[in-house]
């Protein structure tokens, strides 16, 4: 089969399939044939270069600009087809059929296709790094987070009793600045030098009163707390 049978056999059988009529007359409207081939060969003009083709085609065959397309001639001389379809046909079947040589839509394709496929790879690369990485984070990561988490746990306890011992320390020192306050309100804040020198003045026994007051208890230091009793090592650092 050449290249004219292929390009115009699908338009002669569009138009036999739905406008002969008694005349012989096979005319048809441009728009009409479009549609109709696209409803018959769906496949064939599913691409772009083959929509292209066909409306070369029908744009070439179309010589007065009416809209119309006339094949009278071609079925009343199939063996000698006129100049004008066999170009029309020849530029539909050039857009349908593999040239030759390369063509510039193949070779973007092809570059398009590499380009893809090289993506492609770098994608799969990706995806295998971040396999690797998972297995390793699986493999060596999880057991090296879990052994942190239990040294946490002891670091917390410590932390907690370290807390409790500080609360511990601040009760102490509320209850020494309570006595403190105490005994600077019963005996006072005058310096202790002056104190001495007013004892070693000789006073006399006339101008010395008798004790207004009742005596004063014994003083009793606080219970403190012992450093030892929650850091056992300071014995025996003292002791070296």
């Amino acid at each position: 089969m050449t290249d004219l049978e292929t390009a115009i056999g699908p338009i002669i059988k569009v138009i036999n399939r739905y406008e002969v009529n008694d005349n012989n007359n096979w005319r048809m409207k441009k728009g009409k044939l479009k549609m109709l081939m696209e409803k018959e060969l769906p496949d064939l003009l599913k691409t772009g270069s083959g929509a292209e083709g066909l409306n070369k085609v029908l744009k070439e065959i179309d010589t007065n600009r009416d809209a119309l397309v006339d094949f009278t001639a071609t079925y009343r001389s199939r063996a000698r087809p006129l100049p004008l379809l066999r170009r029309a046909a020849l530029g539909y079947a050039s857009s349908l059929l593999p040239a030759t040589g390369p063509r510039p839509e193949v070779e973007a394709l092809d570059a398009s296709l590499e380009d893809l496929l090289a993506r492609v790879d770098e994608f799969v690369g990706m995806l295998d790094m971040i396999r690797g990485d998972s297995s390793h984070v699986v493999s060596e990561g999880v057991p090296r987070i879990h052994a942190k988490a239990a040294e946490m746990r002891r670091i917390y306890g410590r932390i907690d009793k370290l807390e409790a011992f500080v609360r511990m320390i601040g009760c102490s020192v509320a209850r020494m600045e309570e006595q403190v306050t105490k005994a600077e309100a019963e005996l006072g804040t005058f310096p202790r030098a002056f104190r001495r020198l007013l004892h070693t003045i000789s006073v006399p026994a006339l101008f010395r009163s008798a004790p207004s007051g009742p005596q004063r208890s014994a003083y009793e230091p606080p219970v403190l707390f012992r450093t030892e009793d929650h850091f056992p090592g300071c014995d025996d650092r003292q002791q070296l």
